[in-house]
């Protein structure tokens, strides 16, 4: 009969994946998990389309939720300024509707940066969403 031997290779390289995932989760997640709110909001701007035909209404809609969203209030040298977690232009989004077929294209693109723990730089991750609502009429 054998006795056990302790701590082997595969014990070594399954804890070194659950460090790996706990340590991306919490570099990363909080990124991820605000892009699905943005992807959300694109899709809800596609679906707004279909009512509202002036695209620039439609744009002002993702900018004001957008910042309704991500701004924050911070104290810089003794003063509260907002800032935007995301970095974002008004031109990263595009609002475009098109006669054949009709459908309209909704594209945001936006910038997150990053602080990775323990190694003290930072990191951008770019993120880029899209949603398409066709517009023409319902058939029954």
């Amino acid at each position: 009969m054998k006795t056990q031997r302790g701590l082997t290779l595969i014990t070594v390289v399954i804890v070194l994946a659950v460090a790996a995932g706990i340590f991306w989760c919490f570099t990363y997640g909080e990124a991820y998990w605000d892009n699905l709110e943005v992807k959300h909001l694109v899709r809800q701007a596609a679906n707004m389309c279909y009512r509202e035909h002036d695209p620039k209404v439609v744009k002002i809609y993702i900018i004001k939720n957008l910042h309704q969203l991500f701004d924050e209030k911070v104290e810089d040298h003794g003063r509260i300024i907002t800032i935007t977690k995301i970095d974002f232009d008004d031109d990263d989004v595009r609002v475009e509707r098109s006669e054949v077929p009709l459908k309209a294209d909704v594209w945001l693109t936006y910038n997150r940066t990053i602080n990775i723990p323990l190694v003290g730089g930072t990191r951008t991750l770019q993120f880029n969403e899209h949603a398409e609502q066709e517009l023409s009429p319902v058939k029954w």
